[in-house]
Parts: structure tokens; C-alpha cells; sequence
């Protein structure tokens, strides 16, 4: 009775999955990113625009759906004339590759190597599974509070960690975009432990993965298209039902399968939106001083410490110079005959010229 318990509940899982893979791979607009669904918590290939490195990415056009009436424009106008002056006000671009180097990656990359590595070293030494893996009692005693953060970066299996990166390689762009990297970084740490918490006050089993950060990237990334609308148009409709979508779908999932950790996913989808919600981007529209035009502002309610914010711009600044030191060091090193101080330089020319010299009688001078 048991077996067959079971092997219905098999038939069940693959039927589901089956029917939202076939969805996933059905809901595809003619233009713009098409749309997915997370199957724990893995997205359809499809979902997303190419990345920012790939020879076949084109930018979309830039398409309005309806134009706004001057009453629904004026609602979204920014009420302070001195919003320049306001640090909690900035302009707000959307376009993060005009602001990075052509050959930097995003941080989206940088995580799905960050996770590689988390792996390799769990395979490399198994001790480090047992060290960083999610732990209920420790956690709740206040022990070792770094395992809301650690299990973050491993995972169970191949398996498992590739259908995380495949998730968030898919989503994090978009959302990366248009949060920008600081505030992108700190919510899918947040999201993260959030998971983690949650999970720990919930369930007293041990449990790993990147998947409750990336369910608060789309718990982060569906804020932020419900709280924009107005400039999001059909296109955030689409991807915010898409999300919407895949969430019923995962905790569905997550319900038939016991080693799936529901509370995780919920946890981290809860402390996305409430990152999003809180630090997210909140736009207007403001005028420049003098009839300089219009122009889209961000103003959160509340904003980050600078000093947060500026964590993935100075980790890409010391890591840029930390690479150009050690070419000017490769470099040194090949020209072990050529110190690099102008006086040890003149030194040894002098002591070259010694004995080139066609005249041993004839001795140069030092110069001073």
C-alpha cells in the first residue's frame, strides 16, 4: 500500500512538472524577456535577456505600451522642487553596463562563481559541508550565528547547484540592473539569511543552498515591477505574473517533496520584498532646474549607508589594482637585469660601460 502511495505521489511530481515546464516554455513574447517558471527553483533557459558578455546580445527596443494621460503623469511627479539637494534622491538610470567597464563582470557572475567555488571546496574536503551547513540548534542558541550566511554557497549535489546558478544566472540580471550592485548584493545576502532564520525557527533539519536567496531575488524583483508599473508597462506584467506563477508552483512542489525546505524559499522571498520595499527603487519624475527636461529619479524610503552601497565598487576597484600590481610584478620579474630605481639604473650602467669600454685605460665618470 505504501509503494503504491508512493509511486503515485512519483506520478504526481512528474505530471507537475512536467505541466509547468511545458508553460515556461510557452509563455514567450515576440519582444522583450520572455518568462519562466522556477522549478526548485529552477527557470526555463528562456526566461531573461543574454548576458552582458555574449557576442548575440542585442539591447531591446525601447517600446511604450499606452502613453500616460497628463493626469496619471502629473501623479508620478516628484512633489520636491529641491530634490537635487535631497541625498536620498538620486537619478535613476536603469542601465548598469553604461557604468561598467567593458570587460568587468556583474555581480551576478561574481555569485555564480562564488557558488562554484563554495562547491569545489565541498568536494575538495568534505569537513566544510559539516562546518557551514544550516544547523537549527546552533543557530537558535546564538552559537554560531555565521550559519544563516554559509549555507548560502553550498549545496547537496551537482544537481542541485546547477539549477540554482541556472536561476539566478537567469533572473539576477534584470534585478541587478535595475537595483544596481550594492543594493542587489545586500538583498540577496539578506534573502539569504532571512531563509535560513526562517527555516531554523520552523524546522529542526539541517539544510544548504543558494535557493532561498533567489527566491528573494524574485520576491525583491516582483516589488519592484508592482511598485513601478506606471514605467514597467505590459512587459512588467508578464514577468510579475511570471513570478507570481512560479512561487505557487514551487511551494506546490515543495509540499509533495519532503526534502524540499519550504520555509527557506518563503523566508527568503519574504526578506527580498521586504528589502525591496524598504531600500528598492521607488521612481518619479522631477524637472531639471532651467527647463532642462525630465528626468527619472529613485527616492527609497529609506537608502542604504553609502559606505554598504560602495561595497561592490570598491571590491571591483582593489581587485582591478591588485591585477595590475601583479602584471607590473610578472613584468619586474622578467627583467631581472633591469632594476626599475633610477639609481640602482645608473649604477648599473656604470658598471656596463666598465667593461665595454674599447679602452680599459679610459674610465667614465658616475653620474651624479
Amino acid at each position: 500500500m505504501n509503494q503504491r502511495r508512493r509511486q503515485i505521489r512519483c506520478s504526481v511530481q512528474a505530471v507537475v512538472m512536467a505541466l509547468a515546464v511545458f508553460l515556461s516554455v510557452g509563455v514567450v513574447p515576440s519582444r522583450g524577456a520572455a518568462q519562466g517558471y522556477l522549478i526548485q527553483p529552477l527557470m526555463s533557459p528562456m526566461m531573461g535577456r543574454r548576458g552582458y558578455r555574449s557576442r548575440g546580445y542585442r539591447r531591446p527596443r525601447r517600446t511604450s505600451t499606452r502613453m500616460l494621460t497628463h493626469e496619471e503623469l502629473q501623479s508620478h511627479f516628484l512633489d520636491d522642487e529641491n530634490w537635487m539637494t535631497d541625498p536620498n534622491v538620486r537619478p535613476w538610470d536603469g542601465n548598469l553596463r553604461a557604468a561598467r567597464r567593458p570587460n568587468q563582470y556583474s555581480w551576478t557572475t561574481k555569485l555564480v562563481f562564488a557558488n562554484i567555488l563554495g562547491y569545489g571546496l565541498q568536494v575538495f574536503n568534505h569537513r566544510i559541508t559539516e562546518l557551514g551547513v544550516k544547523l537549527s540548534d546552533k543557530i537558535l542558541n546564538g552559537q554560531e550565528l555565521y550559519r544563516l550566511l554559509t549555507p548560502v554557497f553550498l549545496h547537496g549535489s551537482p544537481i542541485h547547484l546547477f539549477m540554482n546558478l541556472v536561476s539566478l544566472r537567469n533572473i539576477g540580471p534584470m534585478t541587478e540592473q535595475f537595483f544596481g550592485s550594492g543594493r542587489f548584493l545586500a538583498m540577496y545576502l539578506v534573502s539569504g539569511m532571512a531563509g535560513n532564520l526562517v527555516s531554523s525557527f520552523q524546522t529542526p533539519n539541517p539544510a544548504l543552498g543558494a535557493s532561498g536567496a533567489v527566491f528573494g531575488v524574485m520576491g525583491a524583483l516582483y516589488v519592484f515591477l508592482n511598485r513601478n508599473d506606471w514605467l514597467m508597462g505590459e512587459q512588467g506584467e508578464m514577468v510579475s505574473s511570471a513570478i507570481t506563477q512560479s512561487l505557487i508552483i514551487n511551494v506546490a512542489i515543495g509540499f509533495m517533496n519532503p526534502m524540499v525546505d519550504n520555509w527557506g524559499h518563503l523566508g527568503g522571498a519574504l526578506g527580498g520584498a521586504l528589502m525591496s520595499y524598504y531600500f528598492g527603487p521607488r521612481l518619479y519624475l522631477a524637472e531639471w532646474p532651467n527647463d532642462g527636461g525630465r528626468v527619472i529619479v529613485d527616492k527609497p524610503v529609506m537608502r542604504l549607508p553609502p559606505t554598504l552601497e560602495n561595497i561592490p565598487s570598491s571590491m571591483s576597484k582593489s581587485f582591478s589594482r591588485m591585477a595590475r600590481r601583479m602584471q607590473i610584478w610578472r613584468v619586474k620579474d622578467g627583467l631581472q637585469g633591469k632594476p626599475w630605481n633610477p639609481k640602482q639604473k645608473r649604477r648599473a650602467d656604470y658598471q656596463r660601460r666598465i667593461y665595454n669600454v674599447p679602452n680599459r685605460s679610459i674610465k667614465p665618470k658616475l653620474d651624479d
